[in-house]
């Protein structure tokens, strides 16, 4: 009887226990959901309702003088029958192809030379490199422009005074198999820096005891950059194909302040089209539907991207 009597206090006290834990469970529940509320309000506001109702749009028939009607998938079936919409989706996945087998490489080789041969410059160089990509994008596309004119620009005057005759009139921007390279030669001196700046900061990070210890092994300064210090900065180099890609697919700015897209569509770009179709042609539903297929190719490309990294054990 006595032990019966004794743990009926027991019993009430881990009740009581249990309800007053419940109780804190809930306030720091509510407490979470306070806090997040006004983050998710920015979210469904500022975010998925901008993307719910671009894909709602794609799907209407719209211009300035009517109303709305609803066409399904015609606006894309419109696109793709369009050779102008073929060749900027070519131009943008090109685009981004070369960015990441180009200018990755290139930014990483710049990085690792300014901190192998790290000297007085070194920080004078960063600033200098890393200048070009805070430049407005306007003055860029000036620049491109005067650097390539074809009777007065910088090449063809230089081509002049050393008599090289067939480079003085070369039109690099009126001609469709010169100017896609031509925009990629500014785009990577314009964003290059970034990328270097950026893996810069991260080869710095590696410690001196692994050089020393690659310097002892025998690995000259090529050795140690492509099997040590790669490697390990591979983590931030797949960081700037993810932003090398979707920037690609989303470029506008340097290829319609140089050539407008033209000659022909050689350099078009599907923003450019975006920005006809919703703000020259008025045709708001063609262009949500160029909006919701670059969102679309940016969402695959970052996914394959993290899933590449996940596989690889980099996210864990």
């Amino acid at each position: 009887m006595k032990s019966s009597v004794d743990a009926a206090p027991m019993t009430l006290a881990a009740t009581h226990d249990g309800r007053r834990k419940k109780r804190l469970d809930y306030r720091r529940l509510l407490f979470q959901i306070v806090f997040l509320l006004p983050a998710v309000g920015f979210l469904v506001v500022f975010m998925f309702y901008p993307i719910e109702e671009t894909f709602r749009t794609s799907m209407m028939q719209t211009s300035a003088l009517s109303p709305p009607t609803f066409i399904g998938f015609e606006n894309y079936q419109r696109l793709f029958a369009s050779a102008e919409f073929r060749k900027g989706l070519a131009n943008v996945l090109a685009w981004a192809f070369w960015s990441v087998v180009i200018q990755i490489p290139l930014a990483f080789f710049i990085a690792f030379s300014l901190v192998a041969y790290s000297n007085r410059l070194t920080s004078k160089l960063r600033v200098i490199y890393y200048m070009a990509s805070i430049m407005p994008s306007a003055i860029v596309a000036m620049l491109g422009r005067f650097i390539f004119a074809p009777r007065f620009g910088v090449i063809s005057t230089i081509a002049q005074r050393f008599g090289w005759a067939w480079l003085q009139n070369v039109d690099f921007l009126g001609d469709p198999n010169k100017v896609f390279w031509s925009l990629f030669a500014i785009a990577t001196w314009a964003y290059i820096g970034f990328g270097i700046v950026y893996l810069m900061a991260n080869i710095e990070q590696i410690p001196m005891e692994i050089r020393e210890a690659a310097e002892l092994d025998g690995a000259n300064r090529l050795q140690y950059a492509l099997y040590v210090v790669l490697p390990m900065v591979s983590y931030p180099i797949r960081i700037l194909a993810i932003i090398s890609t979707v920037g690609s697919l989303k470029l506008f700015d340097v290829p319609y302040l140089m050539t407008g897209g033209g000659p022909v569509y050689y350099s078009t770009t599907l923003a450019i089209i975006l920005y006809k179709q919703g703000f020259v042609n008025w045709r708001y539903g063609r262009a949500a539907a160029v909006g919701v297929i670059i969102f679309l190719l940016s969402l695959a490309f970052s996914i394959a991207q993290f899933s590449m990294q996940r596989k690889g054990g980099e996210l864990d």
